[in-house]
């Protein structure tokens, strides 16, 4: 098996970890109802009283997805690669802290660099992009140094490790680092923290073991369950969106909304929230298990050249509905649209109004094809009963449609009455009223030349298959344009 060396704490003013890397193993024991009815209705009374709180969103129509904020449970944030995830995830840890409430931020793929530089990026809304590639100027470095001040001593903790190198177990060792630094001194959840792992889809294996990924990810979320549950804080897991998921979008998967009269989305719901339900990357399983699922999903029609605006749906809330909120990521943060998500709508519909516009127009075009096509035979038809008239309508059909049953249907309802079918005795024959034919059909006959008389049908009623017909020595064609006939025998069909 692999062995991993394990990764040390480095989480600031931390207290000693626990060397025990494993969670544990008290045996789970009955407990009655009246005991936890008791305990269940003090908390639930000691929240109606904000004496327990949950971790502040900088949102406000986020925060409403959860029931006021992050409340202690496993919390998974799935996204597409590219999409921001990492920096939703800091502007909450951020948020949190700034707020009074510690919060611990797990970098399995951030530098410590690229995280400083995207905080103080997001606070002083200077693009952290800029900072990092060496593109800002004064100004941005002005706006960033007195933005530095409002973030020193705040309870914002951070761990770095390389990808696949940080075990799961670690993810407990943190939050019990996190829960020695600020105790509940006033009883449980008096003292909210949040852990965000970032994330879910490269944490490691625990040392002298080798375990797949879908192992890894269900250990991971084992930790953090049992983080959540026994010290009382939310785990924001952020997971990547299996590769074949990347092409979900959100008018696609079921988000419905309402309007109201300065067009924004309003009465927000989700009519399919089980399509994004297990949409990570081998962790599909274990979200279900999870206290809330969201996924973000970008609306690429709104893209200005700076930012995009995007969807935070929850598809699943243990005490909320499903529901769906606008965001729009401004290069380096995100906010709530100012125009409430009117944008996003409008793109919505203009983007269901030109699929509606393609849909007919492609539906139109076959139907233009297929009309061309029943023209072709008509025109095939005429051609052939101009060059010999009273034909039989058998030989007609070969010759002109291949004895094509449909297409010689299609065609004669074409024509209308401008092909004559006559019968005498057993024999139905057939001629053309050049006078009826439709509107800019003028073939016209060589008067001066005597027309070819039909050769013999390939049908049993009609006699054996005669040779192919050719064109006369002297050259004459039997009307100004070519005849399908000589079509036929160019291809290789017999006449």
């Amino acid at each position: 098996m692999t062995t991993v060396e394990p990764p040390k704490v480095t989480l600031t003013n931390g207290a000693a970890a626990r060397t025990d890397a494993s969670a544990p193993t008290n045996a789970p024991r009955l407990v009655t109802l009246e005991a936890i009815m008791v305990e269940a209705v003090d908390r639930a009374e000691r929240r109606a009283h904000e004496k327990e709180k949950p971790i502040p969103l900088p949102w406000p129509t986020l925060a409403e997805h959860f029931g006021g904020g992050l409340w202690p449970g496993v919390h998974f944030l799935n996204a597409g690669t590219g999409i921001g995830k990492s920096a939703l995830a800091l502007q909450i840890a951020t948020h949190a802290a700034r707020q009074g409430f510690p919060a611990a931020y797990i970098g399995l793929e951030l530098e410590a660099m690229q995280v400083a530089l995207r905080v103080l990026g997001d606070v002083s809304r200077v693009p952290w992009s800029k900072l990092y590639t060496g593109k800002s100027g004064p100004e941005h470095f002005r706006r960033v140094r007195e933005a530095m001040p409002s973030l020193e001593g705040l309870p914002l903790h951070f761990q770095f490790a390389r990808p696949q190198g940080y075990p799961a177990s670690e993810l407990g060792r943190v939050a019990e680092e996190l829960r020695a630094l600020y105790p509940e001194k006033d009883g449980p959840g008096s003292r909210p923290c949040l852990v965000v792992l970032d994330f879910l889809q490269i944490i490691g294996d625990e040392q002298y073991e080798s375990r797949d990924l879908r192992e890894r990810i269900g250990r991971a979320a084992y930790f953090a369950r049992d983080v959540a549950s026994r010290l009382n804080m939310p785990v924001l897991a952020i997971s990547s969106v299996a590769r074949e998921k990347y092409v979900l979008e959100a008018s696609k998967c079921g988000v419905d909304y309402d309007t109201d009269d300065n067009g924004r989305p309003v009465e927000r719901r989700l009519r399919n929230p089980d399509l994004l339900v297990g949409t990570g990357k081998e962790s599909g399983e274990i979200e279900f298990s999870g206290d809330s699922v969201s996924m973000l999903m970008r609306v690429p029609e709104t893209y200005d050249g700076h930012g995009v605006d995007v969807v935070f749906a929850t598809a699943k809330a243990r005490a909320t509905r499903a529901t769906w909120s606008p965001l729009h990521f401004t290069g380096f943060g995100y906010e709530e649209p100012e125009d409430g998500g009117a944008r996003m709508v409008d793109a919505w519909k203009n983007a269901t109004t030109a699929r509606e516009t393609a849909r007919e127009e492609k539906k139109t075009a076959k139907e233009q094809v297929k009309l061309t096509k029943i023209d072709a035979d008509a025109m095939a038809i005429v051609r052939y009963v101009l060059a010999h008239p009273d034909c039989k309508v058998t030989q007609a059909r070969i010759n002109a449609v291949a004895d094509s049953s449909v297409r010689w249907t299609k065609g004669v309802d074409r024509l209308g009455p401008a092909l004559v079918q006559t019968k005498v005795g057993k024999v139905v024959g057939c001629r053309v009223d050049v006078a009826r034919l439709p509107d800019g059909w003028t073939p016209t006959m060589d008067v001066d030349a005597p027309p070819h008389p039909p050769p013999p049908s390939t049908s049993t009623v009609d006699g054996p298959a005669a040779l192919p017909r050719t064109k006369d020595n002297d050259g004459q064609s039997t009307m100004s344009i070519v005849s399908t006939t000589d079509a036929h025998s160019r291809n290789g069909v017999g006449s």
